[in-house]
């Protein structure tokens, strides 16, 4: 890019970039990673660098090879860039701001929407506060939200915070894998007698096959494509995907529990596929109970592998807590 007087690094924020800067001791230093805007940059610990524009030597963008999805930058970058692709999909209502943390509510469905997210550098996140008086914070605060306050915690990011709550007496909830795919053609093989749809929107028939009424509002505020299976006209089979840049992120995946084991759970994941890469999305997400040996299978023979794990944990003392679900 050669010497700046000015920075005119503007048109490429959200690239890997290197950067040269003078020193006041006359010499340089160089910083790597990931431009945020024209005075920030992350680096691959997950750290913000500050820099003056006036003090660029020269500056230049690191051209990315192609990659799988989920590889190539380090893992905590790629974690950070995977769950806000998850958060930027699936919206909170509200989020409010704990230093670098992310207190989010949205109501009194999904742990996702309604939890707190570190953010900023491990082992605690950067809440602009020690760790303590931030915990307290977190509590006195869905607790004015009249709701279970709740950390979502990727790992191993953070797996130092996690412990410390755990030996503060929060309470794990949910352990989910959070699986990335590259995007390929999918044959979507559908038994004879069903049909699919797949549309921009969704009605209350979606909606009723595993009573997803009270996240409709979340999904409406984020533009997404929603498949269904039908079997003499009755859905009994679901998905969602939204698409966030390359990637697009799957969620709501359900097939009624007479008709499992028919193959319709490949098909609608095939469909939604498919349908992302006509929209140029190159890369998927998804997450899923750990637990569920059957979905993850499912997944896996679909392309899908292990990225990172995240917990929910729950400080469980006088409130309801949110049903129990990855997303």
């Amino acid at each position: 890019m050669g010497s700046h007087t000015e920075s005119g690094l503007g048109a490429h924020v959200g690239k890997r970039i290197t950067i040269r800067l003078h020193e006041d001791s006359g010499g340089f230093r160089d910083i790597v990673g990931v431009l945020e805007s024209e005075t920030t940059l992350r680096n691959k610990h997950n750290e913000i660098i500050e820099f003056s524009p006036s003090d660029i030597a020269i500056s230049r963008v690191i051209k990315e090879l192609p990659t799988r999805a989920g590889t190539g930058a380090p893992l905590s970058h790629r974690i950070h860039e995977i769950e806000d692709i998850c958060m930027r999909t699936w919206p909170p209502t509200k989020i409010e701001s704990l230093g670098k943390w992310q207190m989010r509510t949205s109501g009194k469905f999904t742990m996702r929407a309604n939890s707190v997210l570190p953010q900023g550098a491990a082992p605690y996140g950067q809440p602009g506060c020690d760790i303590e008086q931030a915990i307290i914070k977190v509590i006195e605060h869905y607790k004015k939200e009249n709701l279970t306050p709740i950390f979502h915690l990727p790992l191993p990011t953070y797996s130092a915070l996690d412990s410390a709550l755990e030996k503060l007496g929060w309470k794990e909830r949910v352990r989910a894998h959070v699986m990335v795919a590259d995007i390929t053609n999918f044959h979507v093989n559908l038994p004879s007698g069903f049909e699919m749809n797949t549309s921009s929107e969704f009605d209350e028939s979606w909606l009723e096959v595993q009573d997803d009424h009270g996240v409709a509002e979340i999904m409406r505020s984020y533009p997404a494509l929603y498949s269904s299976i039908s079997k003499n006209g009755t859905i009994v089979a679901v998905g969602r995907t939204a698409q966030c840049e390359k990637w697009t992120s799957l969620a709501r995946i359900y097939v009624a529990p007479e008709m499992r084991g028919m193959g319709l759970g490949k098909a609608i994941v095939s469909e939604l596929l498919n349908s992302a890469a006509a929209h140029s999305a190159t890369q998927a997400v998804l997450q899923v109970d750990s637990n569920n040996q059957g979905a993850i299978a499912l997944y896996e023979s679909l392309g899908f592998r292990f990225h990172h794990e995240y917990i929910f944990r729950a400080h469980l003392t006088s409130l309801d807590i949110l049903e129990e679900e990855c997303c």
